[in-house]
């Protein structure tokens, strides 16, 4: 199905994979610095994304200098009492979401918004370079992970095919783990599948989860983000001896900075949640309950 391009373009009714493939170089935002020191505090759909983005800022919270503030629609109250202690601070509060933005700043509801969040922030916190060089992976895999592209071609079709009727179980080595929650909700929210992560430690949870059941391990396919290291190794060898599939998941020429390379990650994941969505039968764009769910958090 998903090397039918008629029958995939058909089956893409929101022309999300257009969309995704145009993102890469779209960013036109401002692109002036803020004075220092920065910190970054995301809130809903963004606080993943401010995690990733961490390297890019001094701390979560400062009093001096610039503090970020990715609102994102779903902070439920916390934003404006943070927001006012802030401006009662020597910090500049920026406050960047769907409704509440800097001028000339829009960002666009939906799950491409981590894009345009972190080209702001790269570029007001001096990292512009950083952005660049996720903006190069990003094109590559563009065409890497394009529709005409076949299966045999595209990793992101072949692991979608993968994960087809199974429970993704996702690692990485401590260098790429922000981009595991990523994964996670990308997944759910596109993908409309079920993923699993286990935490910081994998060897605590992977040695014992299965024991008492081993059938569950049936269903799990174990996918592994970026470039391993030694535990990440050694949770694979274990995880092969009761999951019945490993799936490595690594970035050619991945981006050196930890931000670019976790926005990079992300940005492969979005291809792989929507061709698993439409294997599926499913629409990669927002299930009706989210965009309820987004209107109720606004009020």
């Amino acid at each position: 199905m998903l090397d039918d391009l008629s029958r995939l373009r058909a089956a893409d009714e929101g022309g999300f994979l257009g969309r995704l493939a145009a993102l890469p170089g779209s960013y036109d935002g401002p692109t002036g610095e803020r004075p220092g020191p920065y910190g970054l505090t995301g809130f809903g759909e963004a606080d993943a994304l401010a995690r990733a983005l961490s390297s890019w800022v001094d701390a979560p919270l400062v009093t001096s200098g610039t503090q970020f503030l990715l609102a994102s629609g779903f902070d439920f109250g916390e934003l404006g009492p943070l927001k006012l202690s802030l401006e009662l601070s020597q910090a500049d509060p920026i406050v960047l979401g769907y409704d509440a933005h800097e001028p000339d700043v829009r960002i666009p509801p939906g799950v491409l918004s981590p894009y345009t969040y972190a080209g702001y922030l790269a570029h007001a916190t001096g990292h512009g370079a950083a952005f660049s060089e996720a903006e190069r992976a990003m094109r590559s895999l563009a065409d890497a992970f394009a529709p005409e592209r076949p299966t045999e071609d595209n990793p992101a079709k072949a692991l979608a095919w993968a994960l087809l009727n199974r429970v993704p179980l996702l690692l990485a080595s401590r260098a790429d783990a922000p981009a595991l929650e990523i994964w996670q909700r990308l997944l759910g929210r596109v993908g409309k599948t079920l993923a699993i992560t286990v935490g910081s430690h994998p060897l605590e949870v992977l040695t014992g989860a299965f024991e008492a059941r081993h059938a569950l391990a049936d269903d799990i396919v174990g996918v592994v983000l970026g470039g391993g290291d030694a535990e990440t190794r050694l949770a694979c060898e274990v995880l092969a001896t009761r999951a019945a599939q490993l799936e490595p998941f690594a970035l050619p020429d991945a981006p050196t900075d930890p931000g670019a390379r976790t926005l990079a990650l992300w940005y492969a994941g979005l291809w792989v949640a929507a061709y698993l969505a439409l294997l599926q039968g499913q629409s990669p764009q927002d299930t009706p309950v989210y965009a309820r769910a987004q209107q109720a958090a606004a009020e």
